[in-house]
């Protein structure tokens, strides 16, 4: 059993070079994602878009504070809004893209290494 109070998380930016590093923050809770699946936490500030991307491993999100919209290429979930307590599973190579209006943190379980590749630069 593991438990992590939400105190006790070191978030980390997602990305340390970004222009605003605390726009994207993470917090890894359970397994080393250079090596394998893992948990974390993400926290969006408000107005942080995520460009459009895809990773090699499936997504599994819930929300629980906040706001965000899920967008995808040829997906019906175009600009839905996930609030807490919703849930969005995110297939391996899909391309999506993630705007938050007011900000968000959401569980992130990963089942594979992680990976992110800009959707302009390098297609699935």
């Amino acid at each position: 059993m593991q438990i992590v109070p939400t105190g006790a998380m070191n978030w980390v930016p997602c990305d340390p070079n970004a222009a605003q590093p605390d726009a994207c923050q993470f917090a890894f809770i359970r397994g080393d994602p250079a090596k394998e699946a893992h948990d974390r936490m993400v926290k969006f500030k408000a107005g942080f878009t995520v460009p459009a991307h895809w990773h090699t491993a499936n997504e599994y999100v819930v929300m629980t504070k906040g706001t965000m919209k899920i967008a995808a290429e040829g997906g019906q979930e175009q600009g839905t809004v996930l609030k807490a307590g919703d849930y969005l599973f995110i297939p391996a190579r899909n391309i999506h893209w993630v705007p938050s209006t007011d900000g968000c943190v959401f569980y992130l379980y990963v089942d594979g290494p992680d990976s992110y590749f800009d959707a302009k630069a390098q297609r699935p």
